[in-house]
């Protein structure tokens, strides 16, 4: 018999956690089991979901608590007769795992991709419904470190599964770049850098704006392209405000979200990744099959991905002087870009394939599952 799992998210929308779900419930063997996902909010983007695969359920829950939710959800996934229920993040946590308690659910996972409470009610929550769950999943093994040192879990009741991409959908195709370069009138000796992420307090863009000023001092012709959006928190505003405060206006693109983000990365020379907190960041992982050069701020799984000098250049978090430094040394250094981008695609190939991270998903699962 197959082995039917229940993936609970908080909505559906261009986001790493909801993109990694997307791509584990397309890439789930058939003949052995049959993936659901339960959407507690609403789907803004079904971001390529198989619905021919997946059985999706969509609650249209308004925002704020609803002591209900976890009864409704006891009801849909009893009626379900799922031997596994994955819950994912803050945004399902007690509401999942109480909902697939009072269920009976055989097993109750639940995972964690970046982001967690640290302090306060929230972090109390936390501890207690971890403690309830049967098994925890995380992105990285630093991630799960931190988790068990703040929240007080004990490290060896994570499992770590890092996230994988599709190397043959990301990839260099220098078509494809002169394509999108031409569709923004982009010269070829413009320096677009550029990356690929919402733009909330979290992925912490205003520092790259803060750059923008001394790069384009220094090296004429640079732009700045931001690709995506979220449905709530958009600091969109907020970031051009900065840029015509600092006279860098236009040189800021905002295409919004895009449905070829390989090729959109293909235009970019250097793909910049600043945020404040990560867990194994799926941008990163395609920008490093695009053979890309990268520079990412040293905060959660991102070390576990890019090596220092090998992969990718990291800079102290938050610090638009380092930012700054990192990013100047590469544009000055032709041959490390060529060579930090070849040795990221070629991790990717070794590492990070899609392939592996599914497989790693479908032997948990039969672990905890026998049929």
């Amino acid at each position: 018999m197959k082995i039917r799992v229940a993936h609970i998210l908080y909505y559906l929308a261009p986001a790493g956690k909801e993109i990694g779900i997307v791509k584990l419930l397309n890439g789930l063997d058939p003949d052995l089991f049959e993936g659901s996902l339960i959407i507690l909010e609403k789907i803004y983007d079904d971001l390529g979901l198989d619905r021919n695969k997946t059985e999706v359920t969509v609650l249209n829950q308004p925002r704020g608590n609803d002591f209900l939710l976890p009864f409704k959800l006891a009801g849909i996934l009893k009626k379900g007769k799922y031997d596994i229920v994955h819950t994912h993040a803050w945004g399902t946590l007690v509401e999942g795992v109480l909902g697939a308690k009072l269920a009976g659910i055989p097993v109750i996972i639940h995972g964690e991709h970046g982001t967690f409470h640290r302090t306060g009610k929230r972090k109390t929550a936390q501890k207690l419904f971890f403690n309830w769950a049967d098994r925890l999943l995380s992105v990285s093994d630093v991630l799960a470190n931190d988790i068990s040192k703040t929240i007080g879990i004990k490290r060896d009741r994570f499992f770590t599964i890092m996230n994988g991409v599709d190397t043959d959908k990301f990839k260099p195709d220098e078509e494809k770049r002169k394509f999108y370069r031409t569709q923004y009138a982009l010269s070829a000796d413009t320096i677009l850098i550029g990356t690929v992420g919402r733009p909330t307090a979290v992925k912490n863009q205003q520092l790259m704006v803060k750059a923008l000023p001394s790069l384009v001092k220094k090296f004429g012709d640079v732009r700045f392209m931001s690709i995506g959006m979220t449905p709530r928190n958009s600091l969109r505003g907020d970031l051009e405000s900065l840029a015509k405060k600092l006279g860098v206006f236009d040189r800021l693109i905002f295409t919004g979200p895009q449905s070829d983000i390989p090729g959109f990365l293909n235009a970019f020379d250097l793909f910049v990744l600043p945020s404040l907190s990560e867990g194994c960041s799926n941008v990163i992982q395609e920008a490093m099959a695009t053979a890309l050069p990268i520079v990412a701020s040293n905060v959660g799984g991102t070390p576990e991905l890019l090596t220092h000098n090998q992969t990718g250049l990291l800079f102290e978090s938050d610090n638009v002087q380092k930012l700054e430094e990192t990013i100047i040394r590469l544009l000055q250094d032709k041959e490390l870009r060529q060579a930090l981008g070849q040795n990221a695609r070629q991790k990717t190939e070794e590492d990070f394939s899609l392939e592996s991270m599914i497989t790693a998903y479908q032997d948990f699962y039969r672990s905890l599952i026998k049929k």
